[in-house]
């Protein structure tokens, strides 16, 4: 949601934030994972997804955990009563512990889910814990290592890189206020590779300040991969689609990276001694993602470690007291309040919610996002709306407003994300999805490749999200009353409004390109008819200023002189 960033004391969009973009995810957990309170509870994480407005149904594989589940007893994905399909839920999120592998109806239930479009979300822990779910779904099994990665030999991966404020290093000290700095990747949107506005962040990590490069940290993790797509099936569907319009299968991107370099821990490590020893350092993948889009399959994300997601990372809960003040963890709270860097890593969460919503169920972010900029300060000195459609110089105008506005409040790529998000809603299979759709761009071009086409590719993303600003100026009023009216029954005023946005949009990109192209084609045929080899160099000069001596007449030949 867009309201907690864009609010500030505005009342329309306080209004706005009364009606959420929900989405309908279904969280199951196993092993020794619950939805409580105690430490590997996610009960705060729940909370968090919850109070952003999203339906949220808990369910675990063994029923156990002392929280109250929405689906009680043993879930099962194949005989559930609420059938796992994508008519009944949006995304799926796995927070796996147990080994005990899904059976083969399961899996292909999941499976289909995903090719239908639904969101998944896995993680896990090291070595094999959680194999069971992960390693037995299509794609999710290759994204991240789901065996390999040890507890507590040299080879583990250890993000506990400060120690606590004692000075020592703890197995706790996972539950206090210091995260671990990850490195987030940053990726092309298909423009000049040498223009900042080129390259931004995965979308699960959108952050006003630039990027979310903060998780929670643990002692011992596991990985994320991008594996090289294959042909074949898996679980009764085809692993990795080809996209719809043809090209090479979709490959997953690793979107961000953690470091691992802890010290020797001396005391509350689950081995015999209680201590583990250092690690060599290095990087690895902390989050992994796959847009199914260009395939019409659901979109994934894995996660190193569910310790980035469960009570005693967040607020300490189960890790004792704290050595210093003799009281309780509190995790990442400072003063009772979230750090700014917790507030980083809740951004992640809800960044990614929305991000593996369904194609078919994206139009209300965008709409929001729209509205919302509408009615922010900053916009209001362009007194809109223009007349609709806009020509091109007024709506470039407000398509770079817009773009302020949301590189100051979401971050850079955001403009990018809402074009995504209105592509998806009306535009699949055009020719302006084609050139604007950051995943068909990033299909189609080569790593490290130059854009070949001259297209001004960022305005004609401003030029559509201007002209959606504009329209909605004239269909939001500034009363608050008429507003909420409006708002109760908004999702086909969001979906017709894009569509309308995206063929207006349209109509006046291919104007403006086609006297562009006009233009440059005359300039063109002056280059061509009138190269530099036929122009009149010009005199070259000579050193000190004087006039050029004439050229000297070659030395006339001696004459023979023939003896007497």
């Amino acid at each position: 949601m867009p309201g907690d960033i864009f609010i500030n004391g505005n009342p329309f969009i306080e209004v706005l934030y009364k009606f959420p973009c929900p989405q309908r995810v279904l969280m199951v957990a196993d092993g020794s994972l619950d939805f409580g309170t105690g430490g590997f509870g996610l009960s705060e994480f729940v909370q968090i997804v919850r109070n952003a407005g999203h339906t949220v149904t808990t369910a675990h594989r063994s029923g156990s955990g002392p929280a109250s589940l929405s689906i009680a007893g043993n879930y099962n994905f194949a005989t559930a009563a609420t059938a796992v399909t994508v008519a009944n839920y949006d995304q799926i999120w796995l927070f796996a512990f147990s080994t005990t592998a899904l059976q083969p109806a399961e899996q292909q239930k999941i499976a289909q889910f995903m090719r239908d479009g639904g969101g998944l979300f896995a993680t896990g822990d090291h070595d094999t814990i959680g194999a069971g779910m992960g390693a037995n779904l299509p794609r999710v099994r290759t994204m991240r290592d789901w065996s390999s990665i040890p507890m507590a030999t040299v080879d583990r991966h250890d993000t506990v890189l400060e120690h606590g404020a004692d000075g020592i290093k703890q197995f706790n000290d996972q539950a206090d206020a210091i995260p671990q700095r990850m490195f987030p990747v940053f990726f092309s949107n298909g423009g000049d590779p040498f223009a900042a506005a080129t390259w931004a962040v995965h979308p699960v990590l959108r952050h006003s300040s630039g990027a979310v490069d903060y998780l929670p940290d643990h002692p011992h993790e596991s990985r994320c991969l991008a594996p090289a797509p294959v042909a074949g099936n898996f679980a009764g569907v085809e692993e990795w689609p080809a996209p719809s319009g043809g090209g090479p299968r979709i490959a997953p991107v690793v979107v961000a990276v953690s470091i691992s370099a802890g010290r020797f821990i001396v005391s509350g490590a689950p081995t015999a001694s209680g201590t583990k020893p250092p690690v060599y350092p290095r990087s690895f993948g902390a989050i992994s993602a796959y847009d199914g889009d260009p395939a019409a399959a659901g979109r994934i994300v894995c996660d190193a470690t569910w310790h980035h997601f469960v009570n005693i990372n967040l607020n300490g809960s189960g890790a004792g007291n704290d050595p210093t003040t003799g009281l309780p963890r509190t995790g990442l709270y400072a003063g009772g309040l979230p750090t700014p860097e917790y507030l980083k890593i809740r951004a992640y969460y809800l960044n990614t919610v929305r991000w593996l919503a369904p194609i078919g169920r994206r139009y209300c972010w965008p709409f929001l996002v729209a509205a919302a900029v509408r009615f922010d300060y900053e916009i209001a000195e362009l007194r809109l709306p223009l007349p609709h459609p806009c020509p091109w110089d007024p709506l470039l105008k407000i398509g770079r407003a817009v773009e302020e506005v949301l590189l100051g409040r979401l971050g850079q790529g955001a403009l990018a994300d809402v074009v995504d998000g209105m592509l998806a809603t009306a535009g699949r299979g055009s020719g302006l999805a084609r050139l604007l759709d950051t995943a068909q761009a990033q299909t189609e071009r080569k790593e490290g490749e130059a854009p070949l086409s001259l297209l001004p590719l960022q305005d004609m993303r401003r030029a559509v999200l201007g002209t959606f600003v504009n329209l909605l100026a004239s269909k939001l009023p500034e009363d608050e009353q008429k507003l909420a009216s409006i708002m109760r029954d908004h999702d086909g005023l969001a979906i017709d409004g894009i569509a309308e946005s995206l063929r207006a949009a349209e109509a006046v990109i291919v104007e403006q390109i086609g006297k562009a192209l006009e233009a440059s084609a005359a300039q063109l045929q002056t280059l061509r008819a009138q190269p530099v080899s036929a122009g009149k160099p010009v005199k070259r000069p000579v050193a000190g200023g004087g006039k050029a001596a004439a050229p000297k007449k070659p030395a006339a030949k001696p004459k023979k002189v023939t003896r007497q």
